[in-house]
């Protein structure tokens, strides 16, 4: 597995149940139909920071993913929350229970 593609943002009020849940249903529908993809994740932070973390087959399709979320955050998510950082990289080691 390769090309985590973690999006950091912050939420700009509460509701991060709605966004858990807008997110499920339109970026992980979106990301599903893409060639390579393999997992997406969002998670929080203790600070309300919300990240999600994708796994694909190659970087290209990480980038691409990327930009396509950047796109369906600021048409979706505009008004909840703000980007702050999307990184395309290799994990050194991934292992399941």
């Amino acid at each position: 597995m390769r090309c985590p593609q973690p999006l950091g943002c912050r939420g700009e009020e509460p509701g991060t149940k709605e966004v858990a849940d807008r997110a499920r249903e339109g970026m992980l529908s979106i990301f599903r139909g893409q060639d390579g993809f393999q997992a997406y994740g969002l998670a929080e932070t203790e600070d309300g920071k919300l990240f999600s973390v994708s796994l694909w087959d190659s970087g290209d399709q990480a980038q691409k993913a990327n930009e396509l979320a950047a796109s369906w955050v600021r048409e979706n998510l505009d008004d909840r929350i703000r980007l702050e950082s999307a990184q395309v990289g290799n994990f050194l080691f991934y292992e399941t229970a």
